[in-house]
C-alpha cells in the first residue's frame, strides 16, 4: 500500500483540528483569546519572547524565535507580538506534520505504523505548545529538517557533492537549533552516545563496513557538536558583550530554583501524570531498544506480551510496570520458567533499528533531556513538553513499533491515539482557563 504524503498530512491535520474544535465548542473563549491582540493572561513564557522580539536582550530565553518574529515588521507592543507568535507558531506546527510523515516514510517500512505515529505526534496533548507561541513550533520544524539530513546519510557511502551538502545541512540545522533553545548539552551527549552505540552494534553485524560507519557518523557527530557549540557561542558572546557573562542563560535558570541534585521522590511520587511518564518512557524505550539490538545481533531473547493490567501500569505507574514485566522477562530468558504470557516475535525491521544512527540520536536526545531535568529541577519544569512537544520521541515510537507484530502494535497505537485526543481537548481547556500546563 502506498499513500500520498500531502493527502495523508491533510487528513491528519483535519483530525487534529477536530479535537481542537471540540475544545472550542466546550469553551469558545479559546478561539477569541487566540486571535485577540491582548490576551495577557494566556502569555505564559510567550510574554518573555514577546518582550525579546521588541527589545532584544540576553536572558534564559534564546534569541532565534523572537528575532524571526521581529523581522516581520513593527510589532508595536507585546500583545501584538504574542499574537504573531501564536499565529506563526500554529503555521509551523502544521508544516511539521508533512515533514514528520516524510521522515517516517523514508525510514519506517510499515505504513500503518507511520500513519498512526504521525497522527499521535499531531494530536499529542503537548502539541498545544506548538500552537501557542512557544519555541516548540520552530524547534520541531528545524529538528525535522535536521533529522531528515541525518537519515540520508545511510544511503551514501562515498564522498560526493550530495554527501557534502548533507554534512552542511547537519551543521547548519544544529547551529540554528542551538539558537532556538537549550540544545548544546543534549545534542553533544546524544550524538556521541549514538555514535558509540552504532559502532558497538556494528561489531556484531556482517556486511556492514566499519570504516564507512566510522567515517560517516564520526563526521556527523563532530558537525552536530560543532554546530551546537557555534550556535551557543553566538548568543554567549552577545551575552558577554551586554552583561559580561558568557553563560548568562544558564545562570538565569538558577534564579528559577534549578540546581543539580538528587530528588528520589520524583521516581515514585508523581507531581503530575504527564511529567511522571516523561521520566520513565524514554528510559523504558532505551532499555527496549538495547534488548532488541541484543536479540537481533548477539543472543536471541524471548519477548513476552505484557498482560492487560501491565499495559495499564505502563501508563499509570511505570515503575510498577518495570518491576512486573522485568520479572516475566527474566523468567522467560534466564530462569527457564514457563509463563502464561504469549511470546511476541521480532519482525525483520528490527534488524535495521540497532544500526540506525538517526534512531539512537533520537532516543538519547529524549533520555538526556529527561535526565538533565530530573537531576536539576525538583519541579520538573517543562519536562513534558520537551519530551512530547517535539518530534524526537515520536520517531523512537515509530522505530520500536515496527520491530513487533504490526497488528498488535497498531491496536496499542490506536488506544494511545484516542487517549491523546481526549487529553489534547483537556489541555486546550486548561490553557484557556489560565491553568499551568507545563
Amino acid at each position: 500500500m502506498k499513500f500520498n504524503i500531502f493527502l495523508m498530512s491533510l487528513l491528519i491535520i483535519l483530525f487534529s483540528i477536530f479535537f481542537i474544535a471540540i475544545a472550542i465548542v466546550i469553551n469558545p473563549h479559546i478561539l477569541s483569546s487566540f486571535f485577540s491582540s491582548s490576551p495577557s493572561k494566556l502569555f505564559y513564557d510567550v510574554e518573555h519572547y514577546s518582550n525579546l522580539a521588541i527589545n532584544p536582550t540576553c536572558n534564559a530565553f534564546y534569541p532565534l524565535w523572537p528575532w524571526l518574529i521581529n523581522r516581520l515588521g513593527k510589532l508595536g507592543n507585546a500583545d501584538i507580538a504574542a499574537l504573531c507568535f501564536r499565529v506563526f507558531g500554529s503555521l509551523l506546527s502544521l508544516i511539521s506534520i508533512p515533514l514528520f510523515l516524510w521522515l517516517l516514510k523514508k525510514n519506517i517500512k510499515s505504513y500503518r505504523v507511520t500513519i498512526l505515529t504521525a497522527a499521535i505526534y499531531a494530536i499529542s496533548p503537548l502539541s498545544v505548545f506548538r500552537m501557542i507561541g512557544y519555541t516548540e513550533a520552530i524547534f520541531s520544524v528545524l529538528s525535522l529538517f535536521f533529522l531528515i539530513a541525518l537519515s540520508d546519510l545511510k544511503k551514501i557511502s562515498k564522498i560526493s557533492f550530495k554527501l557534502l551538502f548533507i554534512f552542511a545541512c547537519i551543521f547548519i540545522f544544529s547551529f540554528f537549533l542551538s539558537l532556538t533553545r537549550p540544545f548544546l548539552l543534549q545534542a553533544v551527549a546524544a550524538s556521541i552516545l549514538a555514535f558509540l552505540s552504532t559502532l558497538i552494534i556494528n561489531k556484531f553485524q556482517k556486511g556492514v563496513s566499519f570504516s564507512t560507519i566510522l567515517r560517516l557518523y564520526g563526521i556527523a557527530t563532530f558537525l552536530i557538536c560543532l554546530g551546537a557549540l557555534a550556535g551557543y557561542c553566538v548568543y554567549g558572546f552577545y551575552c558577554l558583550s551586554i552583561r559580561g557573562d558568557f553563560l548568562a542563560p544558564f545562570h538565569d535558570q538558577k534564579a528559577w530554583g534549578k540546581q543539580l541534585g538528587f530528588y528520589p521522590q520524583l521516581f515514585f511520587v508523581p507531581l503530575t501524570y504527564a511529567d511522571f511518564i516523561s521520566i520513565y518512557l524514554p528510559a523504558i524505550a532505551t532499555i527496549t531498544a538495547w534488548l532488541v539490538s541484543i536479540s537481533t545481533n548477539i543472543k536471541k531473547l524471548t519477548f513476552v506480551i505484557p498482560k492487560f493490567w501491565q499495559w495499564i501500569l505502563l501508563f499509570a505507574y511505570p515503575p510498577a510496570f518495570l518491576a512486573f514485566y522485568s520479572l516475566d522477562f527474566n523468567k522467560a530468558n534466564f530462569l527457564n520458567k514457563s509463563i502464561k504470557s504469549k511470546e511476541i516475535y521480532l519482525t525483520q525491521s528490527a534488524n535495521s533499528l540497532s544500526s540506525s544512527y538517526l534512531f539512537w540520536f533520537c532516543i538519547y536526545f529524549a533520555l538526556i533531556h529527561s535526565i538533565i531535568i530530573v537531576f536539576s529541577d525538583p519541579k520538573l519544569t517543562s519536562l513534558r513538553r520537551f519530551i512530547f512537544g517535539t518530534p524526537y520521541f515520536f520517531v523512537v515510537i515509530a522505530y520500536i513499533s515496527q520491530c513487533f507484530s504490526s497488528r498488535k502494535v497498531c491496536k496499542l497505537l490506536l488506544w494511545i491515539l484516542g487517549i491523546s485526543g481526549i487529553w489534547l481537548v483537556q489541555y486546550w481547556l486548561d490553557y484557556a482557563n489560565g491553568v499551568w500546563i507545563g
